[in-house]
């Protein structure tokens, strides 16, 4: 675990002496119960930021991520929007846990299509929520 440590405080560092850690992606993968979340939560507090975690495990559905369309009746914005609004912070740190659990529903749109969407630097530009 030292080495984790390690590794992400020379990241915050050279980010805080760059003057930008904004829209950075750090992924954490490993067994259950080795301490990845708590690690997160460790980022977001040293870097004074609010805390949302996002569970992605056994979801099929785009529109949770990207939100329902505005015609649907008591459609609602996506998690990642909500994370926003909840912390009411116009930064906060989000974690995308369980994503290795992402389902796939061949009926359906691919949910790892839209978090390539929201979360590659070239596409997300246009990524708007519905």
């Amino acid at each position: 675990m030292k080495d984790v440590k390690d590794r992400i405080l020379e990241f915050i560092s050279v980010g805080i002496l760059k003057g930008d850690i904004t829209g950075k992606i750090l992924c954490f993968h490993g067994p259950p119960g080795v301490g990845k979340t708590s690690i997160a939560k460790g980022i977001a507090e040293a870097l004074n930021r609010e805390f949302y975690r996002i569970s992605l495990g056994g979801q099929y559905d785009t529109s949770e991520l990207k939100g329902h369309r505005r015609t649907y009746v008591g459609s609602q914005p996506g998690k990642i929007i909500n994370g926003l609004r909840r912390t009411k912070f116009q930064n906060p740190l989000i974690l995308l846990d369980e994503i290795d659990k992402v389902g796939i529903r061949h009926n359906q749109n691919d949910l790892s299509s839209t978090l390539l969407e929201i979360l590659d630097f070239s596409q997300n530009n246009s990524f708007v929520d519905n």
